[in-house]
């Protein structure tokens, strides 16, 4: 039957619910607080042992140094979304507990006990008229014991007072924080109690090293004497001795003896490894804290690199945990007995864990580079910079003419062939160009501007470049080109969406199931994408051929167009399309393990999945198939121009960078070089644009034939 006790405790408090099964017997009442003498030695031994005060003392003192705040949630339920609540009663509490505690020193007696007993005990003063919390007082672990009650897992409280009084508490006036006992469910523990026996040895040896000093300087001996003393003659003897060697000040004094004899019965300091064992000592301590070994002010071994890592250690593994502990008490016991005034608040905390500096460096680094890109793309500048996460930044001068800033924009920009036209609007005459001179390879990354040629003074390029640009032919090969490409991205568009759907169904499995590892193995069909891709540039292929055929005809030269090589334009496709889908299972991957918390609906995940996949830009898809594309394309120009150079003799290859809209200083220098042969072409340009071009995949270099060397 149920105790007295406990049936008392549940008609005063009330309660309703319990565990599904029992937690302690119906056949007793439980009084664990027989047993308050072991958490009593754990309370105790912050003053015994060194370390573990140092340990302790500072680990405390950080808790108490946390700032708190309080929220109010935000629908979208992102913490950085809240909004702060400066003025509530719980708020209030919070920042002073009672007239004689504030905050810090609250958390840090809390966190004292909760090191050394992993108990942490917050009794309520509250006005009965009002039911309101008024103030919090931590009382000490040793006193407070949980009634246990097999129907309701717990009754009440009892509190025994310095004068040994017993105080039932209700389950309403006592916030209780632990770390959880794993043999005792209504017990915390902590290091100490795994540390008992070590923090008896340090404290033993070093109470034997004071009476090392105390005794005679000396550890013991016997003194053996042939025949039984009387007691007159063992008091005499004893004063005597002590009288002579006792005490610091008599240590190493010659003893004199009458009638007996002196057996040495000692031990050395270096015979007891007093030293080590205190070393050992300390090193289970902290281990047991799991407490950095550069925060006990140890210099040994320690630079300032992991020094700054073990405070990090410790603000991380050591202070946020127990932030988190003493928030989810905050809200989920405090803030409920304030009622509806509560209802949406909760309390957090400002990170404690120090900002890795270097790390925030190259972050912003990533960001600023990214955005730089995007804007140099054509991206709009204020939305760029919310893309990438920087703050909102003014573009351009204050009170400057936006004509004059477009104007700048555009030339600084603009490539160094548009010199002739710019320069002379800005007033700035055009430098002429000195003796032409064999382009130098690349050296970095950089874009020639219109001030650069100012400068510099750029060497011309040779009179072949010139008759190059003014082809007309060139512009039949740009609009093949953007024709095809954008043909193929719009059949692309149920290609992507058949995709989408594949990956969206793997995605909602492997949440269902909760496998994360699946993520890894997202895996989507290419097959459609190869062949979509391989038509096109087969198509692109036979358009290609068919121009410079046309060409070589206007020179009265007949050559016929070679059929397209479908299998080596097919591999190509193949191997294009499935870096594709890749690309786009990884970032499905990458998505759905960011959504990936415990408790969300697959659904859902999946949904937010395939809204990221559809948000991703397309920049990356068309630079792939247009580099495919343009592959095709110079391959097409490259075959028929070697029939074309047998037919017409006399007949010249020219490099041509006239199609993209900005070129690299690569494309630049090579623009307009004759090649010795078809085999020099093929070198530069046989992949699809220029081979040592800065922009890669983009590149919209070809080759074309100068027929005025003919005969």
């Amino acid at each position: 039957m149920r105790s007295p006790l406990g049936a008392l405790l549940n008609s005063t408090t009330g309660g309703s619910g319990g565990p599904p099964v029992p937690y302690s017997s119906r056949g007793r009442a439980s009084l664990p607080w027989l047993t308050r003498r072991g958490r009593e030695t754990e309370l105790q031994a912050m003053g015994s042992v060194g370390t573990l005060f140092a340990i302790v003392n500072r680990t405390a003192k950080a808790m108490g140094g946390v700032e708190w705040k309080l929220w109010r949630k935000a629908a979208s339920g992102k913490a950085e979304d809240r909004t702060e609540v400066t003025s509530h009663a719980a708020l209030d509490l919070w920042n002073k507990p009672n007239p004689f505690y504030t905050q810090g020193v609250f958390v840090e007696a809390g966190a004292q006990h909760k090191l050394l007993t992993g108990e942490q005990w917050w009794v309520v003063a509250r006005d009965e008229r009002f039911n309101i919390p008024l103030e919090l007082w931590p009382v000490r672990p040793d006193r407070m014991e949980p009634v246990p009650d097999a129907d309701a897992f717990i009754s009440g409280y009892m509190y025994t007072g310095p004068s040994g009084e017993k105080i039932a508490l209700r389950v309403e006036d006592v916030l209780f924080n632990r770390t959880p006992h794993p043999w005792d469910p209504y017990r915390g523990i902590g290091p100490v109690q795994s540390l008992l026996t070590d923090l008896d040895a340090t404290r033993y040896s070093a109470e034997w090293n004071r009476n090392f000093f105390l005794n005679s300087a000396e550890p013991g001996g016997i003194i053996e004497v042939p025949s039984r003393l009387g007691d007159a003659q063992f008091d005499e003897l004893r004063e005597r001795w002590n009288e002579q060697h006792k005490g610091v000040a008599n240590a190493h004094r010659v003893a004199i003896l009458e009638h007996g004899k002196w057996v040495d019965r000692k031990f050395t300091q270096r015979d007891m490894q007093f030293a080590e064992l205190r070393s050992v000592s300390r090193e289970v301590i902290r281990e047991a804290f799991g407490f950095p070994k550069p925060m006990l002010g140890t210099s040994e071994d320690v630079n300032r690199a992991n020094a700054e890592a073990a405070e990090t250690m410790f603000a991380r593994w050591l202070i946020l945990p127990e932030a988190r502990s003493i928030r989810d008490t905050l809200n989920s016991q405090l803030l409920p007995l304030f009622g509806r005034t509560a209802e949406g608040l909760e309390f957090d905390y400002v990170n404690p864990v120090p900002d890795d500096e270097e790390l925030q460096a190259k972050t912003l680094y990533a960001k600023a580079q990214s955005a730089h890109e995007l804007i140099q793309a054509g991206g709009y500048g204020p939305e760029v910079l919310a893309a990438v996460g920087l703050p909102a930044v003014s573009f351009g001068q204050p009170d400057a003419d936006p004509d004059r800033e477009l104007l700048i924009k555009l030339v600084t920009a603009a490539p160094a062939a548009l010199a002739s036209t710019i320069l002379p609007l800005l007033g700035i005459d055009v430098p002429p160009p000195p003796a032409p001179a064999a382009p130098a390879p690349p050296a970095a990354r950089t874009s020639l501007s219109v001030f650069d040629l100012a400068r510099a003074r750029t060497p011309h390029r040779p009179a072949l470049r010139a008759q190059a640009e003014e082809d007309d032919s060139l512009d039949a090969v740009r609009t093949a080109l953007d024709d095809a490409l954008t043909q193929l991205l719009d059949d692309w568009q149920d290609i992507s969406a058949d995709q989408h759907d594949a990956l969206i169904e793997q995605v909602q499995r492997a949440v269902e199931d909760d496998d994360t590892e699946a993520l890894s193995a997202l895996t989507v069909d290419s097959e459609a994408a190869a062949a979509a891709l391989t038509a096109a540039m087969v198509a692109l292929w036979g358009t290609a051929a068919g121009q410079v055929a046309a060409e070589a005809a206007a020179q009265g030269a007949t050559v016929e167009e070679p059929a397209a090589p479908e299998g080596d334009l097919g591999a190509g496709a193949a191997v294009v399309a499935a870096l594709l889908a890749a690309g786009l299972a990884a970032a499905a991957g990458r998505e759905a393990l960011r959504l990936m918390v415990p408790g969300a609906a697959a659904s859902e995940v999946a949904e937010q999945v395939r809204t990221a996949l559809e948000a991703l830009s397309d920049r990356p898809l068309r630079d792939a198939l247009g580099g495919a594309l343009h592959r095709s394309l110079n391959q097409a120009r490259l075959a028929v121009c070697a029939l074309a150079l047998e037919a017409v003799p006399g007949a010249v290859l020219v490099a041509v960078e006239r199609l993209d809209a900005n070129r690299c200083e690569p494309c630049a220098a090579i623009d307009g070089r004759v090649f010795g042969g078809l085999a020099e072409a093929q070198e530069a340009y046989g992949t699809g644009g220029y081979r040592e071009c800065l922009g890669g995949v983009r590149c919209r270099g070809t080759v074309a034939i100068r027929w005025d060397g003919a005969q």
